[in-house]
């Protein structure tokens, strides 16, 4: 399939820089705020009971949370992700499947972390239980839907691998600076079908969250968040909507990398949700100043970077981002609607070659084309040096704790 780019080199394009956080990424809190540092599970859970309101895990610690989920509110659990090359405190569970504490409740459970207002993870990195999936030979940690002798079957067999990381309940929930992954539902669910809420999620790196079907790393049911300085990688879709009108998100400054299974930037209409025949998709979603880096799907299908599907009840608007697909004259090219086909995107269950309610401004396509100012991600995925310090002091940091691993 065509890939322009890799992962390794997105990755060495955002090296050093704060896209993803991580190293290059100074985030405004960190282990020296902690009220308390644990470094097992048992106090883990001792400091969530306490009146701790920073609650401090370290880089080499690893929290084993299966067969337990937890509630945060009011509380925040930060590690030191990025600093010196640390990779972050690992919070982890191997739990899936409808009776297990990752998917109490089903769709509308809890997952692994609530997070209620007052609550914020900084620097960690969550891992779900199929982080380590390799079974499928189109992409390692694909998860392909199971074989079985009707449509019931096998949902129920691709329901015993549902896996939620985080739900967040609270218009005053921050996700920051951390490393999720391996969640073959959601990492991340915002609101419930009756609270709309608007977190802050900005500095992650999501990806390996594949599932046909599901894997999602962010899933606004409900609400608008603001997602920023992110990177996606091995998706179904990174950023999905149910389709509420009061549903929607403002995505700014990140990076969808090379292996997608659909498109990455996804609303829902009503109507695919059970709401009869209603076609709104979403309120108002605002794409700004994002590169996508790829053109198909890990199976060689045509895949668009965005795809809403109907009408919003206010708008979308998409401006200054970047495509590697290429388009003939203007923007906006025509909507190639529900046939699909190598477009950057697409409006589904609208009449073919019309756009609604969708404003397009300043957006570059193709390759071969100098990388724009101000358009795209602020990262050049053409020159992985360009803008970029020689060694700078986090970066010195980090190449020294490497070297000092190895001695």
């Amino acid at each position: 399939m065509p890939q322009y780019f890799t992962n390794d080199r997105v990755l060495e394009c955002l090296e050093g820089r704060p896209i993803g956080g991580g190293v290059g990424h100074r985030a405004n809190i960190g282990l020296a705020d902690a009220d308390v540092t644990v470094e097992s599970t048992g106090a883990f859970f001792d400091a969530l009971d306490s009146s701790a309101d920073v609650i401090g895990v370290p880089g080499h610690v690893q929290i084993d949370l299966s067969g337990r989920d937890l509630t945060l509110s009011g509380q925040t659990i930060v590690s030191n992700r990025g600093i010196d090359g640390s990779p972050g405190a690992l919070l982890y569970t191997t739990d899936h499947g409808e009776d297990s504490p990752a998917w109490d409740g089903g769709s509308n459970g809890r997952g692994l972390i609530t997070m209620e207002g007052g609550s914020r993870i900084s620097g960690v990195r969550l891992r779900g239980p199929y982080h380590d999936y390799y079974d499928d030979p189109a992409y390692p940690g694909y998860i392909p839907l199971d074989a079985g002798d009707n449509y019931q079957e096998r949902e129920a067999m691709r329901q015993e691998r549902y896996a939620r990381g985080m739900r967040i309940l609270d218009d005053d929930v921050e996700v920051d600076n951390c490393e999720i992954y391996g969640w073959p539902m959601q990492a991340i669910s915002v609101g419930t079908s009756s609270t709309a809420v608007s977190p802050h999620i900005h500095h992650i790196y999501g990806h390996d969250c594949m599932m046909v079907g599901a894997g999602y790393v962010i899933d606004v049911l409900n609400g608008h968040p603001t997602i920023e300085m992110s990177y996606f990688n091995a998706t179904r879709h990174a950023i999905v909507g149910f389709g509420f009108s009061t549903c929607g998100y403002t995505l700014e400054d990140s990076v969808f990398g090379p292996t997608t299974y659909s498109h990455a930037v996804d609303m829902h209409t009503l109507a695919e949700n059970g709401y009869g025949d209603d076609l709104t998709a979403g309120g108002r979603v605002e794409v700004r100043r994002c590169t996508f880096a790829f053109t198909h799907s890990i199976q060689d299908n045509p895949t668009q970077a965005i795809a809403f599907r109907g009408y919003p009840d206010e708008e979308y608007v998409t401006e200054n981002c970047r495509f590697v697909h290429e388009i003939d004259g203007e923007e906006p090219p025509e909507n190639v609607s529900n046939d699909g086909g190598l477009a950057p995107y697409r409006q589904v269950n609208v009449p073919r070659g019309e756009w609604h309610d969708w404003t397009f401004r300043n957006n570059q396509y193709g390759l071969g084309e100098p990388h724009e100012p101000g358009v795209g991600a602020p990262v050049n995925l053409d020159d992985p040096m360009a803008g970029k310090p020689l060694i700078g002091e986090e970066r010195r940091h980090g190449l020294l704790a490497a070297l000092r691993t190895l001695e």
